[in-house]
């Protein structure tokens, strides 16, 4: 098989199952991972988890879900299953759908936790941001970042326009900061780089209508659980905080279960 460039290998099984993984995952984040669930899976399945391009900047969703069933199909594996992390699980549903055009039996699709992108949620997610730039910032580039990331809030048209400026917030606010420690502004760009790829990536995920794929899903929820998840018709519940959700022990026997279950009524 040809080097991936849409997605990265998280494991390789022993068997010819794959099992197909959707969230823009990043180094230092609070939250758990695929890379945490995949070692506590049967050792059978191989896992691959999305790989962002390193330039997002305009990509419809039609451009990423294009980018990763190409080298889906390519593989020859079959996929059992698809799994969807928050936002991911609009893209993961889409997956779903496609690799049941071609593929005999359909694969099983999980959603964890799953929302659609909203300017709240963004906003969420930038705070969580700066506050791994706590050491750096002082006490007023932290306030004036919160400051400015409400009023871009109130004064951008779009979602997209508001993560732009958001972008600028960073760069602005961190930036201080690095240049007063004396630290690399090359790493600087490099976050800003991933935000701004983050930021493309939750627009391209509200162009899809994840209602109908979200209808067929098993949820697998956190104890705190999103208003999507209430459109699955089967839920599992992991009695654990959000952040934590994919390195449970609890969700790696869950979704053994679930993928033994889809492959026997399949086979």
């Amino acid at each position: 098989m040809t080097k991936l460039t849409g997605w990265k290998v998280l494991r390789a099984g022993r068997g010819s199952g794959l099992v197909l993984t959707v969230d823009f995952a990043t180094t230092g984040r609070s939250d758990s991972s695929f890379s945490d669930l995949a070692p506590r899976l049967d050792p059978q399945l191989t896992v691959w988890e999305t790989r962002q391009p390193d330039t997002a900047d305009g990509m419809s969703a039609q451009d990423y879900i294009e980018l990763w069933t190409r080298e889906i199909k390519d593989s020859g594996l079959t996929v059992l299953a698809v799994l969807g992390y928050c936002a991911g699980s609009v893209f993961a549903g889409e997956l779903a759908a496609r690799i049941g055009d071609w593929q005999e039996q359909p694969p099983r699709f999980v959603m964890f936790d799953p929302e659609v992108p909203t300017p709240d949620g963004l906003d969420r997610d930038f705070t969580a941001m700066m506050d791994q730039f706590a050491a750096v910032l002082s006490p007023e580039e932290a306030t004036a970042a919160r400051e400015a990331s409400r009023q871009a809030r109130t004064d951008a048209p779009d979602f997209a326009a508001f993560g732009d400026e958001l972008v600028r917030i960073f760069r602005e606010q961190a930036g201080a900061a690095f240049v007063r420690e004396e630290l690399d502004t090359e790493l600087l760009e490099e976050f800003a780089a991933v935000f701004r790829s983050f930021v493309s990536y939750l627009d391209a995920a509200r162009q899809i209508d994840p209602t109908a794929a979200w209808g067929t899903a098993v949820a697998v929820n956190s104890d705190n659980p999103t208003e999507g998840a209430l459109l699955a018709p089967e839920s599992v519940g992991i009695p654990v905080a959000h952040v934590d959700i994919l390195r449970s022990p609890l969700t790696a026997e869950a979704i053994d279960r679930i993928v033994a279950a889809h492959t026997a009524a399949t086979a």
